[in-house]
C-alpha cells in the first residue's frame, strides 16, 4: 500500500522562510498579499517538486520540453512585434486594465 501523504513540514522547513503578512484594511487584500508572497517565494513549487522523485532522464525531456515551448513563443512574440500586432494587443490589455482600476474606485 502507497502512501500519498506529503512529507511532513519538518522535512522541508530548512528550505523555506517563514513569511509573515501585515493585517492592513481588509482580510481578503492580506489573503492577496499572502499568496502573491507565496507565489514569489516559489514555496508551493518547491514543495511539490520534492513531493515524488523524477528520474533524471524524465527531468532532462521536461526541461528540454519547456526549452522548446519558450523558443517557440519567443519567435510568436518577436513576429507579431515584427507584425505591429503585439503592440495593439498590449494597447487593449492596457485599457482593460485602465477600466477594471476604474471600475474599482
Amino acid at each position: 500500500m502507497t502512501n500519498n501523504a506529503p512529507p511532513p513540514y519538518e522535512d522541508y522547513s530548512d528550505h523555506f522562510s517563514p513569511l509573515q503578512v501585515e493585517v492592513r484594511g481588509s482580510f481578503e487584500e492580506s489573503l492577496r498579499r499572502f499568496k502573491s508572497m507565496v507565489q514569489r517565494s516559489k514555496i508551493l513549487t518547491l514543495y511539490k517538486e520534492r513531493q515524488s522523485f523524477e528520474k533524471p532522464s524524465a527531468k532532462k525531456r521536461r526541461r528540454k520540453r519547456e526549452v522548446i515551448e519558450r523558443r517557440r513563443l519567443a519567435l510568436l512574440r518577436e513576429a507579431l512585434i515584427a507584425s505591429g500586432e503585439w503592440e495593439k494587443r498590449q494597447k487593449s490589455k492596457d485599457e482593460k486594465r485602465k477600466a477594471k482600476r476604474y471600475d474599482r474606485g
